[in-house]
């Protein structure tokens, strides 16, 4: 590839100012707050966000200015949203699979009678639960985060056992950008992009995975010229390669950020979304979360058949 031939010229001046970047930019911290909980009313939404530091919300101070807390309040204007977050600064793919694999996503606030009833399942027409398996609103709940929050309970103690992890209708996936600055080729990370696939349909029975675009990391004012430029053409190369995958998976769709980014739109660091990119990132992708949904519902519709 162009940029192979570009990285074999420029090598020794790109590896300089990749360590000079690694030395010199600041070290912010990941949003504080629950990384599970309930929101909304209607029917129900079980939704999985994974990923490195965006996903875990490095950028703003709380989960509720972050990734998780932007989609979450726009889908609970529909769904009663049941919602996890598994993240961490630094995370590769590799990282996340060996994590999913190992430990199943901390779901304190998912409740039995909810899992029952699934917005993404082809067998299911509405919300029939009949009233004595309904919750009681009236009865005090412990375990029960407020509603009126995106943040729920971060405890560690109710990991579920890899058998017995309930299904999942929508997964957010955030990655791309640590795996793009380490040495891996884009062929490999493709390979390593299918076997999350897989994973994520086969151990939580995915019906919708949306699959972030890498973002635009030539814009990242964090990165000098030409380092910055490289980085570019890596990303859209690793973007060329996840298209084309995508187009193979029937469940998985991609999220591409409708925003080129300018130094105001970063986080102080200059490489993490603030929050402004968050809102767009959770609105973007609560949008095509929402049209999937209306588009299994219309099918399903017995005037449609």
């Amino acid at each position: 590839m162009f940029y192979y031939f570009v990285l074999l010229i420029l090598g020794p001046l790109l590896i300089i100012q990749g360590r000079l970047v690694r030395k010199n930019i600041p070290i912010l911290a990941e949003a504080t707050g629950g990384r599970s909980g309930r929101l909304g009313e209607g029917r129900p939404l079980t939704l999985l966000v994974v990923g490195d530091s965006a996903a875990a919300g490095v950028g703003v101070e709380t989960q509720d200015d972050a990734l998780s807390g932007c989609l979450t309040r726009v889908l609970a204007q529909k769904y009663c949203v049941d919602w996890s977050l598994v993240a961490k600064s630094g995370n590769t793919t590799e990282d996340l699979i060996k994590t999913l694999q190992g430990r199943p996503f901390q779901t304190d606030s998912l409740s039995m009678e909810r899992l029952q009833a699934k917005v993404l399942d082809d067998n299911n027409s509405g919300d029939n639960r009949s009233d004595d398996n309904k919750p009681d609103d009236n009865k005090p709940d412990d375990n029960k985060p407020d509603d009126n929050s995106s943040a729920g309970n971060n405890s560690d103690d109710n990991w579920l056992d890899n058998s017995s992890a309930p299904d999942i209708d929508v997964v957010l996936v955030s990655l791309g950008v640590n795996d793009l600055l380490s040495p891996i080729r884009e062929s490999q990370w493709i390979t390593q992009q299918v076997r999350l696939i897989k994973l994520l349909k086969s151990k939580f029975s995915a019906k919708h995975i949306l699959m972030t675009a890498v973002p635009p990391m030539h814009c990242f004012p964090a990165f000098p010229q030409p380092l910055r430029w490289f980085l570019g053409l890596r990303a859209s190369e690793f973007n060329r390669k996840l298209v084309s995958l995508i187009e193979l998976e029937s469940e998985c769709e991609l999220v591409i950020i409708p925003l080129m980014p300018i130094a105001s739109d970063m986080a102080s660091d200059g490489f993490h979304p603030s929050e402004k990119i968050y809102r767009l990132w959770g609105g973007t992708a609560a949008t095509a979360i929402e049209k999937r949904i209306e588009s299994l519902q219309r099918v399903k519709s017995p005037l449609n058949r």
